[in-house]
């Protein structure tokens, strides 16, 4: 990535910053920006998980049942054994509440953003016309390599989005245990 990573996040922070205070003034003014931690936090616990999935569906699934699991199948487990993790973890850190409803979902939608971002990218740095039509507007023709990104952030982003589409069902199903 180009330019000063610390300047980087200082823009992003503030672009956030002023998003949460045109839209959520009213209640949570740093709602965004505390969204943008859980993200983090998110990315983090997913990150491990991953690797504790894959670690769980290779040693338990392949080496000890002696199952041959082809690789597609093999990233499906992971994924799902990865989001289940980090759905517990998330759980036990009550990084989300039932009245954090709101936090939970920016926070999904955050991921969603980075997955969408990930794929322009991916179209926008694959076309060599328009690499040479960034270099003309003076931004850094400099690329994040693309297979680095599909191996190693996109499961990070399955998997906290599993995860929070799991903890979504839970605060759901509590709330109705409450309310009934």
């Amino acid at each position: 990535m180009s330019g000063n990573l610390i300047v980087n996040i200082i823009i992003i922070s503030v672009l956030f910053l002023l998003i949460g205070f045109l839209c959520a003034r009213y209640r949570d003014r740093f709602l965004f920006v505390k969204a943008g931690f859980a993200f983090i936090a998110m990315l983090l616990s997913s990150t491990v998980a991953v690797f504790m999935a894959g670690f769980l569906a290779h040693a338990g699934i392949v080496k000890l049942l002696h199952y041959n699991m082809d690789i597609f199948v093999f990233g499906i487990v992971t994924l799902l054994i990865g989001g289940s993790l980090n759905f517990l973890f998330i759980l036990k850190v009550k990084l989300f509440t039932q009245r954090s409803q709101t936090m939970l979902m920016l926070t999904e939608y955050y991921i969603q953003w980075v997955t969408l971002f990930f794929t322009l990218y991916q179209f926008f740095t694959g076309s060599h016309r328009t690499m040479m039509a960034i270099k003309e507007i003076d931004l850094s023709s400099k690329v994040i390599n693309v297979d680095i990104l599909n191996i190693a952030v996109l499961p990070v982003l399955l998997v906290a989005w599993i995860s929070i589409a799991m903890m979504k069902v839970y605060i759901t199903e509590h709330n109705d245990r409450i309310h009934n």
